[in-house]
């Protein structure tokens, strides 16, 4: 049998670390983190607790990649607000549709994280990390209405993201009870309303 070439390595890593991360969001979301252990965790992954330690050190690390990656694909989403060649209003309109389209492929995902979000005592822990973040976010959002020529354009995005955060969780909540599509559209006729009154 031939060695594993390093990409196979890699590959498998990181289907291991997921499976890892997918489980523990899953027991830290529904039983919450202090009543969660690690054999619990390899348990739902199907793995062996030994090698939970190859990957993380601690249930900490591990909640820690959790929000990273959260984060992260936020992020990448947000990337479109700071494309300088991008019309801001397509910028936006962008954003907004692959956050809509993020959600909707993974409602499941989201609603862990959500409730992962709500639990003070272990979230209080990366509080401040958490609150640059947002911040980072809202200044993003505010940029993009400038160039837009939105008036109070701090307002308008802070209003924008608790928007967009209310029809988001609603749909978490109710899937297909609720009017995401339309939502959309509503949420997108709605900011054009508010460029056209500057």
């Amino acid at each position: 049998m031939s060695p594993r070439r390093k990409e196979q390595v890699e590959e498998i890593r990181l289907k291991s670390t997921q499976l890892i991360v997918d489980a523990a969001l899953n027991l830290f979301a529904h039983q919450g983190f202090y009543r969660t252990t690690i054999s619990q965790i390899a348990k739902q992954a199907g793995i062996s607790k030994g090698l939970i330690y190859n990957y993380f050190a601690s249930k900490e690390q591990l909640l820690e990649a959790i929000l990273d990656q959260a984060m992260h694909t936020g992020d990448e989403v947000l990337e479109t607000l700071q494309s300088p060649e991008m019309d801001p209003e397509l910028a936006l309109d962008q954003a907004i549709d692959q956050i809509f389209d993020l959600v909707k492929a993974n409602p499941i995902y989201w609603r862990l994280i959500t409730a992962l979000s709500f639990q003070e005592d272990i979230i209080s822990k990366y509080k401040t990390k958490l609150e640059k973040h947002g911040q980072d976010n809202l200044t993003r959002l505010t940029s993009l209405l400038v160039k837009m020529g939105v008036d109070n354009p701090e307002m308008e995005a802070m209003y924008l993201a608790a928007s967009l955060d209310g029809i988001l969780l609603h749909f978490i909540n109710f899937q297909a009870h609720y009017p995401i599509e339309e939502m959309r559209s509503f949420l997108k006729i709605k900011l054009r309303n508010t460029q056209n009154q500057t």
